[in-house]
């Protein structure tokens, strides 16, 4: 079985959840034997682990930060389709992993798509036109979720019996015990992850919960990745309590992350909707209770290892936060069913169904 990967995800993120996921599939499947796999990075600048013994065939160009713009990104897709005419044949299985697809494929397409955030939330029309072409081309789409299997066949004219789902795994490095003593000035801390001036990602709600119920006084709120500066909005209204000093903003790699989950009193994802949602699970393999809102994918991820509140209401919010922060017993036991919660996804159950759909796929073809 040939797969050729179109990596162009890997020259949009240094780091992130596609561009993750992306790595984690094409390592696990470089573990087997019957897959053949064949990798346009092209001119990539994440700095995931890749080994050249993957694949028969890798075309990647490492590029510096400073050159950037449209014309590598149109370098990059004749790039990614001479590669493909290369290799071109019936038997070659091509696998996008960001919604471009070759112009004449010969052999059998799938496409990953990861949620409809672009469609429901009045995202770049040219984007959506992107992803409706990738569909159209498409023999076999792979969702990251049911409730985004419901969304594109809810959106897209596509057969449910077209799309299948692969859940995301949860990294290894977010099991391993890494909770540390808090120094002396250190206060406890909720957590929040993510990007926080997208509409969807209700961090807004957030924020006026936690000044509305004066969670400053006795916690700080950290933020972990997302924008790099905080927005005027946000920055002014930070500054009007306490002058701000309780807010913190942090970034970095995934073992830094997993410390900051260890030692959080609760890290809450108010967000409206998501493709699937990996950061809560990936705070419940570190061992910190969540609160999550009871939208889109969400509860499909977490089940009843997690405090599910509206996200439209923050009075629902506060009551949930307090859940956690009064009852020892209820914190403990969602830590409990949390850490069994998050093993139930690893990244080679998400390569096996993956690759299940391969099988499939080729035997539908060539029946």
């Amino acid at each position: 079985m040939k797969i050729f990967f179109d990596g162009g995800i890997f020259g949009r993120q240094k780091i992130g959840g596609i561009s993750r996921l992306g790595f984690e599939l094409i390592k696990e499947l470089g573990k087997n034997k019957e897959v053949e796999q064949i990798l346009y990075r092209g001119f990539y600048v994440d700095s995931y682990p890749f080994k050249k013994r993957w694949f028969s065939k890798y075309y990647g160009i490492k590029r510096p930060d400073f050159l950037k713009g449209r014309i590598f990104n149109l370098l990059d897709t004749i790039g990614m389709e001479l590669a493909y005419k290369l290799n071109m044949a019936k038997d070659l299985t091509f696998h996008s992993l960001y919604y471009r697809v070759p112009k004449k494929p010969k052999g059998p397409v799938i496409v990953h798509c990861y949620d409809m955030i672009q469609e429901l939330f009045g995202g770049n029309s040219k984007t959506i036109q992107f992803k409706k072409k990738a569909f159209d081309a498409a023999d076999l789409i792979i969702a990251i979720s049911e409730s985004t299997k419901k969304d594109i066949c809810r959106l897209y004219p596509i057969d449910p019996q077209k799309v299948i789902v692969a859940y995301p795994g949860v990294s290894e490095v977010f099991f391993k015990n890494r909770i540390t003593a808090q120094k002396p000035e250190q206060r406890p801390y909720l957590l929040y992850i993510g990007g926080r001036n997208y509409a969807y990602k209700n961090f807004d709600m957030l924020l006026n919960t936690f000044i509305d119920e004066k969670y400053y006084l006795q916690f700080d709120l950290t933020v972990f990745g997302g924008e790099k500066d905080l927005s005027l909005s946000h920055k002014k209204i930070i500054e009007k309590y306490n002058q701000g000093t309780w807010f913190r903003q942090e970034s970095g790699t995934d073992e830094k992350l997993a410390g900051i989950y260890a030692n959080a009193t609760l890290f809450i994802y108010p967000s409206l909707y998501e493709g699937f949602g990996i950061p809560p699970l990936e705070a419940m393999a570190c061992g910190c209770p969540v609160v999550a809102s009871n939208a889109s994918s969400i509860p499909e991820a977490v089940l009843n290892a997690a405090l599910l509140f509206d996200p439209s209401d923050s009075g629902n919010l506060a009551e949930n936060i307090e859940k956690i922060l009064h009852d020892k017993f209820l914190s403990a036991d969602l830590i409990k069913k949390g850490k069994i919660r998050a093993r139930q996804f690893t990244w080679q159950k998400m390569a096996d169904t993956i690759y299940e759909g391969y099988l499939g796929l080729l035997k539908t073809k060539n029946s």
